[in-house]
């Protein structure tokens, strides 16, 4: 794929995220929890997926997203520890959400933290794709 191309991906990728982030942010606000996290996780697992397209990684399951972003990203130092751990947070409680019925029901402010982690997460990698002139 050529950087052109790799572009055009990237922007569409963080454009999804940015739509998520705001819906998260509005159904925190509507009280639609569950649904809100979901939505954060995706901000994260499309920017996640951008970045890596730029370096050339390419993963089609979630968790390979998230063990890539540790590879490929935290491990050589492109970005910093805790956002590796804002994506495996994210995807924790968005797998809890939606498939466990037991689950505990979440707080808002539980809900309102992955969402600031998730806007967190975008900027810190469009941070990284501007260096990088990705974007």
């Amino acid at each position: 794929m050529d950087d052109a191309t790799k572009r055009a991906y990237i922007r569409t990728r963080l454009s999804k995220a940015r739509e998520d982030l705001a819906a998260a942010r509005s159904l925190v606000t509507l009280g639609y929890l569950r649904v809100a996290v979901n939505r954060a996780y995706y901000t994260i697992f499309h920017t996640a997926s951008a970045a890596l397209l730029w370096l050339g990684v390419e993963r089609s399951r979630h968790l390979g997203v998230q063990s890539a972003v540790g590879e490929f990203l935290v491990k050589p130092g492109i970005i910093e520890p805790e956002f590796g751990k804002l994506y495996a947070k994210a995807r924790e409680a968005r797998e809890e959400q939606d498939y466990d019925l037991a689950a505990e029901p979440l707080t808002v402010q539980d809900a309102a933290q992955i969402v600031n982690d998730a806007e967190r997460f975008v900027n810190r990698l469009e941070q990284y794709l501007r260096h990088v002139g990705a974007i």
